[in-house]
This record gives C-alpha cells, structure tokens and sequence, in this order.
C-alpha cells in the first residue's frame, strides 16, 4: 500500500486528516508530520507498512522536499523507520520493545504522578475531570486521540518539569497505535485515574497505575504475537 491507497480507519480517513490540517501550522513539514503521526496513532498506517513519499507529495500537494523532513523527524521519533533503498516504514514494535517501553513508562509516570498527587489543587482537578468528561464525546479518532493527549499532558504538567512531561508523551505517542483499540484506554482509564489522584495518596495512585501499565503491556504483547504468527513472514518494505 502507499500513502493514497491505505485502507482507511472507520473514524478517520487520511484525507480527513489533511483537510482538516489546512492553516494550522507553520510550514509544510511541520503539517506533513502532524498528518502521519496522527495516521500511525488511527491505525490508517500500520506498523511495517510502507510510506510512499511520491504518495504523500501527491496527496499534499507539494514536492518531495518536505516530505522527506517530515520522515526524517518522525524517524527521529521512533514513530518511522528510514531505510537508504527502501524508502521509510511505519515502526514496527517488538516485544522485547513493548516490554522496556512499558517498564520506562511504569518508571517515570508513577515518578511523575506522585508529584502531581501532591502538587494538584481542586481548581485543577475540576479541569482535568471537564477534560476527561469531554472524551466519550469525541467520536471521530481524531479528535479523541489529541483530547486524550491533551489530558495527559495537562495532567502530567502539575507538580512536573517541561522535560519530564515530554519524555512521559513521547513515550505514550510510541504505543498510541497499539493501544487506540483497547476499550479499557478509550473508554474507563481517565476516569479511573482521577479516582485515585482524589484520594490524595501518591503511593496508591502509583500502584494503581503501574498495576494498570502492566496489564495493557501484556495484553499488547499478546495481540503483537498473535498477529505475527496470523501474518507469518513479512514481505521487504516497499511492496
């Protein structure tokens, strides 16, 4: 498949996605890898799928150029691979891969969460709860996908550093693609999560989270395994 031709989300189409983009960014790189990020967090591009980028010059328009910088920062983002013959494919996770991930973001998010615990005011709790209530109503993906990047790092924000917030969405926009499908991410996890942080207690919302993390990871190792053994040998990228 090439950048034109992928079969679309339900939700979110990739033309959608570039309609929707006009006017909203400062230059061309900077709204090709917005589009293809967002692509790869719908599931419009799949792990391992190839990127055509005389597809995705087409469909915006434009010469290669800044096709070619927006595949270079989004390679720089793990969310791409370049190849120097094969052109740039989508990443593709292994389990070993899944594993750190998810035990880096047990490390840092339970680390940041206990200082968002201690640091949170009710002004900015009743915020985040008008965030979180905003989700269920998002139905196009989307739209879903950056309210719920937005409530993290609203969230993430309190009582954390610029860095610590980055690294932590970094990492969630790494797994975003596995995990859009999980019913318990879309539709339980926020709500869950301010649950915990109203109580008050750091330690019982960072055991509530890591116990959390832990079930997710094996539940996507299970379904990464599962169509691996489905799909069998993979052609060379680029097909």
């Amino acid at each position: 498949m090439t950048a034109v031709d992928s079969a679309p989300n339900p939700d979110t189409t990739l033309h959608q996605l570039v309609t929707t983009s006009h006017g909203q960014f400062r230059t061309i790189e900077e709204r090709v890898a917005s589009v293809v990020r967002s692509a790869i967090a719908a599931g419009i591009f799949q792990p391992g799928e190839h990127l055509s980028q005389e597809g995705l010059a087409q469909l915006f328009e434009v010469s290669r150029m800044p096709i070619r910088s927006a595949l270079r920062q989004l390679d720089a983002e793990g969310l791409v691979e370049l190849h120097a013959h094969r052109g740039a494919t989508v990443r593709a996770l292994s389990l070993e891969e899944i594993s750190d991930l998810y035990e880096m973001r047990i490390l840092i998010e339970t680390f940041a969460l206990r200082k968002t615990v201690a640091a949170i005011t009710p002004d900015q709790f009743e915020n985040l709860a008008i965030l979180a209530a905003e989700l269920p109503e998002r139905a196009d993906q989307e739209g879903w996908l950056e309210a719920r990047r937005s409530f993290y790092r609203t969230f993430y924000s309190i009582g954390n550093t610029p860095r610590v917030v980055s690294t932590i969405m970094q990492f969630r926009a790494e797994v975003n693609r596995y995990t859009t499908g999980l019913a318990d991410v879309r539709l339980h996890t926020h709500d869950d999560l301010l649950d915990r942080v109203k109580l008050g207690d750091p330690d019982l919302a960072a055991a509530w989270l890591e116990s959390h993390l832990r079930e997710v990871a094996g539940e996507l190792k299970r379904r990464v395994a599962q169509r691996s053994e489905k799909e069998g040998p993979q052609p060379p990228a680029g097909r």
